[in-house]
């Protein structure tokens, strides 16, 4: 099996432009959105003035995350489908891409590049998937156990939600 190099100082420098480049378009779509400050402060005003409870958003990590990689809070569906598309390009070859939902019509995104194992928590529906690995390299996702129950090669995948609340560990390469 092929083993994943380090990233040359120009290819990570550009790595790391584009990521940011990316936190900072969704950082504004957030700000920019005239519901999401207020229907956030609301609902979280109405579960304390009114003492039901209400259900909470999720919140999706993976540890660790590395140096160079990244979590992206996504406030959309069409913020999900532009990180996913990002990840298939030119940009982010060598990196896989998850996003997962947040259990209130927003989105994680995570950007990983180095191999290994990573613990998974929160992992819910809404699941996809880019991998733009080199040389063949997988994502694999595992249950509790360590079971193996997903594996996918290059390209883009939909997770379904039986895998995806199943997931509590992950491996790149």
């Amino acid at each position: 099996m092929r083993t994943h190099s380090m990233l040359g100082p120009g290819r990570a420098r550009r790595a790391l432009v584009v990521l940011v480049g990316l936190v900072l378009a969704v950082l504004t779509m957030i700000a920019l959105s005239p519901t999401s400050a207020t229907a956030a402060s609301t609902a979280i005003e109405s579960r304390s003035a009114t003492n039901v409870v209400a259900p909470a958003a999720w919140n999706p990590r993976v540890v660790p995350l590395y140096s160079g990689e990244t979590k992206v809070a996504l406030d959309s569906a069409e913020a999900r489908k532009r990180l996913l598309d990002l990840c298939q390009t030119e940009d982010l070859n060598g990196y896989a891409c998850i996003t997962v939902g947040d259990g209130d019509g927003t989105h994680s995104g995570f950007v990983m590049y180095r191999c290994g194992w990573r613990k998974v928590y929160d992992f819910i529906n809404a699941g996809a998937l880019v991998n733009n690995q080199y040389g063949g390299a997988r994502v694999r996702l595992y249950n509790a156990s360590q079971a193996e129950i997903a594996s996918f090669g290059n390209g883009r995948f939909g997770i379904t939600d039986e895998i995806l609340y199943a997931t509590e560990w992950i491996s790149i390469c």
